[in-house]
Order: C-alpha cells, then structure tokens, then sequence
C-alpha cells in the first residue's frame, strides 16, 4: 500500500469510523495520536519512498490496532473477574480467522484483535463467553444459561458478529 493510498482512508474502532490522517515528521521515529475521530499518523523521517511510508503507516496502525485490543480485552477480563471472582492465566491477542475467541482448560484467553473494529458491547460478549468457559468447557445448556444470566443482550451481540463479522475477518489495507 502506498502512502496516497490513505486519502480519505476510514477505518473502524470500537463501532465507530475514524478518518485517518498522515503526518509526516522530521524525527527518526513514528507515532499515532487518536483525536476526536481522526487517528493521526505521523511517519519517521526514515521512511522516505511513497510505499516505504505507506508500509509504516499500516504497520503503525496495524500496532496500535492490536495495543487497543490487549488493552480493551484486560480491562474487560479484569471487570468480569471483579464481579465473579475467577482465576486465568493469561491473555494472548491472535489474529485468527475462524474465532473470535477461545478459553483453555489451562485458564488461558486467547481473543481476535479484530473484534477491537466492533462496538464495544460485542467485544464485552466475547469476553462473557470466554469466561462463562471457566465454569463449562462446552456449549451446553447451561454454558447458554450462564452467558445469559450475566450477559442479557449477548443475542445480538451474536447476531452483530453474524451479520459484521466477515468484514471485520477481511479487513485488510489494500
């Protein structure tokens, strides 16, 4: 991807749509700044080619994007151990393209970076399944009841993965 290929570039975050705007900067190193609704790109000097600083841009972006998730999907695991008072090992950001998110039998969370694009609430959904996982390591019935009992709306939290997540699977800089 080149660097004019970002004009007029939108992306998305926690459901909503941020333009992306590219700086350029006189320092040996590059930063992303996110203001109102506009994620501010400013690229190294380093970079100097057209697809040398549309390559930095994506992998800025593509950093931060992940940087979100890991912060986002903590602050709801640490929420939820709040209110239900379990135990995980620990949380690992994938970029998987058959799930949204998984739990082990070893208490480990593994979560899409992807879903970071989706409104928050379906993130938070994600989040409930994995740790109602704690208490069944299955789909059963009461695995159901459970996510239910602590996530009323998780049905259309699925449903908005159903109807969006293939977009958010595909979502690519090209």
């Amino acid at each position: 991807m080149k660097l004019s290929d970002f004009e007029n570039k939108k992306i998305l975050f926690r459901g909503n749509e941020l333009n992306v705007k590219i700086n350029k900067s006189p320092f040996p190193y590059s930063r992303l700044q996110l203001k109102d609704n506009t994620l501010n790109v400013t690229l190294s000097s380093l970079f100097k080619t057209e697809k040398e600083q549309g390559e930095e841009a994506t992998n800025q972006i593509m950093l931060w994007y992940k940087a979100q998730a890991r912060r986002f999907f903590t602050q709801e695991v640490e929420f939820e151990k709040a209110k239900y008072n379990f135990n995980y090992k620990d949380i690992s950001i994938k970029d998987t393209v058959s799930r949204w998110g998984s739990c082990s039998s070893q208490k480990n969370f593994n979560f899409n970076w992807r879903l970071v694009m989706a409104p928050p609430e379906v993130l938070s959904y994600v989040v409930n399944h994995e740790v109602a996982h704690l208490t069944y390591m299955n789909h059963s019935k009461e695995f159901w009841s459970l996510v239910s009992q602590r996530f009323p709306k998780y049905l259309e939290a699925k449903e908005w993965l159903k109807k969006n997540g293939a977009n958010l699977i595909n979502f690519r800089f090209e």
